[in-house]
């Protein structure tokens, strides 16, 4: 996520939503696994960090035994999936899962990328650069050209046919400008993602793989400034990209509580998938460790409303889990959903207590969405805590709800975000570094979370759950 902030106008009052009665269950759309026998386990009094730390130690183990990665469309993700499964089951949830098509890309050998001429360099993958995903396989050597926006093709117009094309990322997708490129004959792109260094490349998606023709690099700074012209002398590149992508079955997970109203349905999600260069445990196994610790409690009591519980598949390729959902809802089963919480980086080491603001793209959802972010806000400012508001673009799962006119809200952490000395002063931590140095990285691991993030985030959701969907507190 790569958001800014913006302010944001405090409601009043609760959200109040009428919603009309479910037509279909997600169970008519999925596959389902009863409880196991023996009975719900013992019920949570409360959502503790130990918990949560429970659920990341194991999401941990799971990614070490398979490759250093929960990534969608690997052997990690499956045994997340499970994980998931087993645990929402001990609980007493009646479990299902949604297949959905997500696109897996697999590399099979290192990217290499070397100026030829007018000097020779070499750079690392991994270390410098990283194809991004969905990039098309390829080997081109040719000269590099400096190109401006590429948002519209009308941009790169007079780009010398062949050339291989180096931008900065432009106000659109980069997907957009991958394809501007290839439309005025680019060989190949190389995007300079700036904020990133040596060892901690991006790795970002171009949503899918079809249409993508040619490779398509993201490198550090450093990288850039190498392949620009030196002396009015363009250089001379060698890249060579090894990858294929294919379109798969996975499995989102699903649950809700079998009390409360139908016709009012409250949920919570948190994406299940990690990238494919780390095991993913701020992002996102954190929000999948609270989500777990949240239904735990919720199993043992009750609510006026539904509560529904997802784990997303193929979010970090482009909220596939999520949007495939969200776009097969009937117009009965999007009246009947008051309010959707998105749970995605809750643990950033060098956190900032950020509460989504977003601006709906639907404006119905405006009253909504305010009174979700006045909820977050007034826990924390209640117990003394700033927090402040940020626009995320529907750049997370909450945004395919967003998208069908639901009001959305959530806490998030930071990613790239670089601390300023305000926000180290409100939030401790180091200004001038990253929220969370390890986003998208190998070394996203148990040693990458903040126990007092995880613990002021999990009791600002269960306010908000309980005020929204009308919980009874009582165990």
């Amino acid at each position: 996520m790569g958001p800014t902030t913006r302010s944001t106008i405090v409601v009043t009052g609760l959200l109040v939503l009428a919603a009309a009665c479910s037509t279909s269950t997600p169970s008519e759309r999925s596959t389902t696994s009863a409880p196991p026998e023996g009975g719900p386990s013992a019920p949570v009094a409360e959502v503790t960090v130990d918990g949560m730390l429970e659920h990341l130690e194991a999401l941990q183990r799971i990614a070490d035994a398979h490759g250093g990665t929960r990534a969608v469309g690997t052997p990690g993700y499956q045994a997340s999936v499970d994980y998931v499964i087993d645990v929402l089951g001990d609980a007493g949830y009646r479990v299902e899962t949604q297949p959905v098509d997500v696109p897996v890309f697999e590399q099979s050998a290192p990217t290499v990328l070397e100026r030829v001429e007018p000097s020779p360099q070499a750079w690392e993958d991994d270390v410098d650069l990283r194809a991004m995903l969905f990039s098309a396989a390829g080997e081109v050597e040719a000269r590099v050209t400096v190109a401006e926006g590429g948002c519209d093709a009308a941009d790169l117009l007079g780009f010398p046919t062949g050339d291989v094309a180096l931008l900065q990322p432009g106000p659109c997708l980069r997907r957009d400008q991958v394809v501007s490129a290839q439309e005025v004959g680019a060989s190949a792109v190389v995007v300079v993602y700036p904020d990133t260094e040596a060892g901690r490349p991006l790795r970002p998606t171009l949503l899918y793989p079809d249409g993508i023709e040619v490779p398509v690099l993201a490198v550090t700074p450093a990288v850039g400034e190498a392949l620009e012209p030196s002396g009015g002398e363009r250089p001379v590149v060698h890249l060579r990209v090894e990858a294929s992508s294919s379109w798969e079955e996975q499995a989102s997970v699903l649950a809700e509580t079998t009390a409360g109203d139908p016709g009012s349905v409250v949920m919570l999600g948190a994406h299940l998938d990690s990238v494919m260069d780390g095991p993913g445990i701020n992002d996102n196994g954190s929000g999948v460790a609270m989500l777990l610790e949240i239904a735990r409690w919720m199993a043992s009591r009750r609510a006026e409303a539904t509560v529904r519980l997802a784990f997303w598949a193929g979010e970090e390729e482009g909220l596939f889990g999520s949007r495939d959902y969200a776009q097969a809802m009937s117009d009965e089963e999007v009246d009947a959903l008051a309010a959707y919480l998105d749970l995605d980086m809750m643990a950033s080491p060098n956190f900032i207590r950020y509460v989504m603001a977003d601006a709906p793209p639907d404006p119905s959802a405006a009253e909504g969405n305010e009174a979700i972010t006045a909820l977050f806000t007034r826990y924390f400012e209640d117990r003394g805590l700033e927090v402040e508001p940020i626009e995320t673009y529907g750049g997370a799962d909450h945004g395919s709800f967003a998208a069908e006119g639901v009001p959305v809200g959530g806490l998030f952490a930071g990613s790239g975000e670089i601390k300023t000395s305000r926000q180290a002063d409100a939030y401790g931590g180091e200004e001038g570094e990253p929220a969370d140095a390890c986003y998208h990285q190998a070394c996203d691991t148990t040693a990458n979370v903040s126990e007092v993030a995880l613990e002021q985030s999990a009791g600002a959701y269960v306010h908000v759950l309980t005020e929204l969907a009308g919980v009874d507190v009582a165990a």
